[in-house]
C-alpha cells in the first residue's frame, strides 16, 4: 500500500486502520460503538491539539466543592478566578516565555438518592393487607459539579528566580528563605515546589474552596500513569474528556470561556 504524504493523512490512514492513534483499542469491546467512537474522535483531537500547541499538560488539578454545587455559571467564575491567581502568581508581568496554559473540564458527580424526610410514611397493601412503607419521598439528587484542570509546565527559572509572591510562598510553606536544596534539582523536587505552589495560590486566594484534603488534588503528569489505554499527559486528556461523547456532553464538559487548547 502506498503511504499517504502529508502528517494529516497518514493519521486519518492509522484511525481507519485501528480506530485510534495513540492508544491501542484492539481489545476494546465498545469500539464498533457510536458514543465510543466519538468518544475516541474527540479526545485524539484535544491531545492532538495539545500536542501542536507545545503547551501539554504537565499537571491536572482537581478541585471539589464542600457542598452540591449545580450552578454551571458559578463554575465558570470560578475557573476564570483561579486562572487569574496562577497566573498573577507565576507570570505576573505576562512574559511570554514563562506562559501558562490552562484549561477546563467541568463534570458532575454521580446522582444520588436523597430522602427528603427522615420518617418512612406506612401504608396499608390492599393486596396483602399488610404494612409497607412509602417511599415516595425519596428523590433523585442531581449530582453536583467539580472541576478538573489542565495545567502546562511551569519554567524552572520562575521557581528559581522567584518574583515577591512566589518568594513569600516559599517562606511560608517550607519555612525558608529559599528553597530546600533537596528540592532545587530538575525532575522530582521541582515538580513537587511546583505543585506546592499551585496548591498554595489556590487555597489562599480562592475562597470557594474547602478546607479539607479532598476539596483539591494536584497531580503532575509525570506520576500520572495513564487512563483509558492513554499513558502520561495524554491519559490525563482521556480522563478529563471521558465524558465528552456527544456534542451536549462537550458543551456542558468542556469550559470554552476559559479554554486555552480551543480559543483560536
Amino acid at each position: 500500500m502506498i503511504m499517504t504524504k502529508t502528517k494529516e493523512d497518514y493519521r486519518k490512514w492509522i484511525r481507519y486502520r485501528n480506530g485510534t492513534i495513540y492508544k491501542d483499542n484492539s481489545n476494546d469491546k465498545h469500539k464498533s460503538k457510536n458514543w465510543r467512537i466519538n468518544q475516541n474522535h474527540i479526545i485524539e483531537t484535544f491531545i492532538e491539539e495539545y500536542d501542536l500547541s507545545g503547551f501539554s499538560p504537565a499537571f491536572m488539578i482537581t478541585r471539589n466543592y464542600f457542598y452540591n454545587m449545580q450552578d454551571r455559571d458559578k463554575v465558570v467564575e470560578h475557573n476564570n478566578r483561579m486562572n487569574n491567581v496562577i497566573d498573577d502568581m507565576m507570570n505576573p508581568r505576562g512574559i511570554n516565555e514563562y506562559y501558562i496554559m490552562h484549561d477546563h473540564y467541568i463534570e458532575r458527580h454521580k446522582d444520588q438518592m436523597v430522602r427528603k424526610v427522615e420518617k418512612k410514611r406506612p401504608v396499608l397493601n390492599t393486596i396483602t393487607q399488610e404494612i409497607e412503607f412509602d417511599y415516595s419521598n425519596v428523590e433523585i439528587e442531581k449530582g453536583g459539579f467539580h472541576v478538573h484542570t489542565l495545567v502546562s509546565d511551569i519554567s524552572d527559572d520562575v521557581i528559581l528566580r522567584p518574583n515577591r509572591k512566589i518568594q513569600k510562598a516559599i517562606e511560608r510553606i517550607y519555612g525558608l528563605d529559599e528553597l530546600p536544596v533537596s528540592l532545587q534539582s530538575e525532575g522530582y523536587g521541582m515538580t513537587k515546589v511546583k505543585t506546592d505552589l499551585l496548591e498554595y495560590a489556590i487555597r489562599e486566594r480562592c475562597d470557594f474552596m474547602g478546607n479539607s484534603i479532598d476539596s483539591l488534588d494536584i497531580q503532575p503528569a509525570s506520576e500520572y500513569a495513564g487512563y483509558d489505554g492513554y499513558k502520561g499527559w495524554k491519559g490525563m486528556v482521556a480522563y478529563v474528556s471521558k465524558k465528552m461523547y456527544n456534542v451536549d456532553n462537550m458543551v456542558e464538559v468542556y469550559d470554552h470561556k476559559n479554554n486555552t487548547i480551543l480559543s483560536n
